[in-house]
């Protein structure tokens, strides 16, 4: 079959790109507003999301643009300049012909670069303007503006910057402006900017394109993960999309897909540029069956063969449902939507149906019966693949894990050091402690103060559990050896549980010190049992190690 964009007047290389890309035929906007655009006149396109907008004027710029000038493409979200990008590289493919992208969280030196010689450039609002300030592009140069997806720049709050870039313009330029809908504000605008600009308007009764078969379940909060497994057990899709409102459902659904064997991916605001970009490059790649996302990713994204978008959420804006919808059922594809609507929802989607223009039909719920008869009988590519890992959750302390090991540690007895340095030897966590101390009657400890006289020589005074049954022994430090260590017999070591702790080495061999931490025993075992062991060896005091706790009261006892 012969490319029919030939009869529109586009060169040869052009064609070539085109037809590599699998376009052979050209969509009603496109055969409407491209003859207009050759004629360069400024042109309004109003069409549904879907229906080819960036063929319609990525090819006649492609066409018209000299070597000395400049178009510029201004796109609201980052994946969409970076989808519009890799569009027109395609398109321009047996083209001479230099082009970048610029967007925000991209290299701002590589940029930079790439602008030098650039011809074509897209962006997004605030990172063009970001380099017009800084005189990294010369709108003096530009010939050929496009405005793309116009009513979600204005949505977003970008219309100020888009209305500041346009200013710095020449007067002598074309403007293209592309939206699925039209604002007041975007009228306003296109009459002070645009020169008698021809209105290409596709009339439709809906505003959602027609080949999309779009259905609703009536489902409560808590059925959405269940029917949502059941439905994709039914569907099998080659690749699917999931909308949801916040980045926090995002994360919980797609945790949820992974633990049920989902090849599945995150999409949302949260991400960083380059982990965003990798996600749609591995989900249009088909790495990837389900792609969960928010609106982020609702405008603008084309994705091969996409046949099932399922809005976990009803979107909040009438609009974004047109625009969810509309990444399924593209140039001219089947495709089908199904929202799931609770008891809150319903007013929201009597709203959406009313704007969009077409009675949504509910269906019943399926069941886990039908689930799995279909998943018997399917021949997805997905369903012998190996199941993903699942995701590893981050346990921080105080939570559940951490309280359960320190509940294991007390039943069990067991106060070896846990393995989180922060936590005391018994592996609680300090939240977990203040519970107990709550909950739980906890003995209060006293503390006993050893007298400064009758301390080691060290100076370290150890608190005393007084409410212990034996007492607890503090211990004395040893001076140290001159020679190598000697082996004390076990014959000579104090019973188990005695206070004997420490082993004070002199000249003629070892002996034990008894040292307890209770001003009782140190007044018993230093003055008495010390003392009389080394007045019956003759050991001199000059020769003992210094201390003035222990031998400075032995001292005194002899010179009594």
């Amino acid at each position: 079959m012969e490319n029919q964009f030939k009869l529109l007047n586009i060169s040869e290389p052009i064609i070539k790109g085109i037809d590599e890309m699998g376009f052979k035929e050209p969509t009603i906007v496109q055969e409407k507003a491209i003859p207009v655009i050759m004629d360069r006149k400024d042109v309004i396109v109003r069409s549904k999301t879907g229906s080819g907008k960036t063929g319609a004027f990525g090819i006649p710029i492609l066409q018209l643009i000299k070597e000395d000038e400049i178009a510029l493409i201004l796109t609201p979200t980052r994946e969409l300049a970076i989808q519009i990008d890799q569009d027109i590289r395609a398109m321009k493919k047996y083209l001479d012909m230099s082009m970048t992208v610029v967007y925000g969280q991209h290299n701002m030196n590589k940029e930079i670069e790439a602008l030098k010689d650039a011809r074509l450039i897209v962006g997004t609002p605030g990172r063009v303007w970001d380099h017009v300030q800084q005189g990294n592009i010369h709108l003096n140069k530009l010939k050929y503006i496009v405005l793309d997806e116009a009513d979600r720049m204005l949505d977003m709050g970008f219309f100020d910057q888009v209305i500041r870039i346009v200013k710095k313009t020449p007067k002598e330029r074309m403007t293209l402006l592309f939206s699925a809908t039209m604002p007041p504000e975007i009228s306003n605008m296109a009459k002070h900017y645009m020169k008698t600009p021809t209105i290409i308007e596709i009339e439709s009764d809906t505003k959602t394109v027609d080949t999309i078969k779009q259905i609703h379940y009536r489902v409560k909060r808590d059925e959405k993960n269940t029917v949502l497994d059941r439905l994709l057990r039914i569907e099998q899709p080659d690749s699917c999309m999931v909308f949801c409102n916040t980045r926090n459902a995002v994360d919980r659904v797609d945790t949820f897909l992974h633990r049920r064997g989902y090849h599945s991916d995150a999409l949302h605001g949260a991400n960083s540029q380059s982990a965003r970009t990798r996600t749609l490059q591995h989900f249009k790649k088909g790495d990837n069956q389900i792609l969960v996302a928010t609106d982020v990713a609702a405008r603008g994204l084309h994705v091969e063969d996409l046949s099932l978008v399922i809005n976990y959420d009803v979107p909040l804006e009438k609009d974004s449902y047109i625009h969810r919808i509309g990444r399924t059922g593209r140039a001219g594809n089947g495709g089908r939507a199904i929202t799931f609507v609770t008891s809150d929802d319903l007013m929201t989607f009597y709203e959406i149906e009313e704007h969009v223009g077409v009675l949504i039909d509910e269906e019943a719920q399926p069941t886990e019966e039908m689930a799995k008869e279909a998943y018997l009988a399917s021949d997805s590519k997905w369903k012998n693949k190996p199941k993903p890992k699942p995701k590893q959750k981050k346990v921080e302390h105080g939570s559940k894990d951490g309280r359960r090991r320190s509940d294991d540690i007390r039943k069990t007895g067991d106060v070896r050091r846990s393995t989180d340095k922060k936590h005391k030897v018994d592996g609680a966590s300090p939240e977990h402690k203040r519970k107990t101390s709550d909950n739980r009657k906890v003995t209060d400890k006293k503390k006993v103060i050893v007298p400064k006289e009758a301390r080691p020589h060290n100076k370290v005074a150890k608190s005393v559990d007084a409410s212990a049954t034996k007492p607890t022994s503090a211990r004395t430090s040893a001076p140290k050896a001159s020679a190598s260590k000697t082996h004390v017999p076990k014959s000579n070591l104090a019973p188990k549980g005695s206070p004997l702790k420490k082993t004070v080495e002199n000249e003629k061999g070892k002996y034990r010190v008894h040292v307890s931490s209770t001003k009782a025993h140190v007044e018993k075992l230093q003055e008495k049992e010390v003392a009389k062991k080394m007045k019956q060896e003759g050991q001199p005091l000059k020769d003992q190690p210094a201390n003035k706790g222990v031998f400075s009261k032995i001292k005194r006892l002899f010179k009594g």
